[in-house]
């Protein structure tokens, strides 16, 4: 086997195996977020890790105005 070749096999090896990491890590990490989300886990609001475009939990028809904030409601 040519030294060339070996080279070459090592560095795909390397690049698919690290594409490989990362598509099984983006993999696990929307399953874990789904598995969060089924349970109700509300440190999701709150979790840096995640970022959220939009939410939206209101009856049909309403409509989302970009000047209006959003108020989290606290029950006591």
């Amino acid at each position: 086997m040519d030294f060339n070749s070996l080279i070459n096999g090592v560095i795909i090896f390397v690049v698919l195996g690290c594409l490989g990491l990362i598509f099984l890590r983006e993999f696990v990490k929307r399953w874990r977020i789904g598995l969060r989300l089924l349970s109700g886990d509300e440190d999701l609001l709150t979790d840096s890790s995640i970022s959220m475009k939009v939410v939206t939990d209101a009856p049909p028809g309403s409509v989302i105005v970009s000047q209006v904030p959003a108020i989290e409601i606290k029950e006591p």
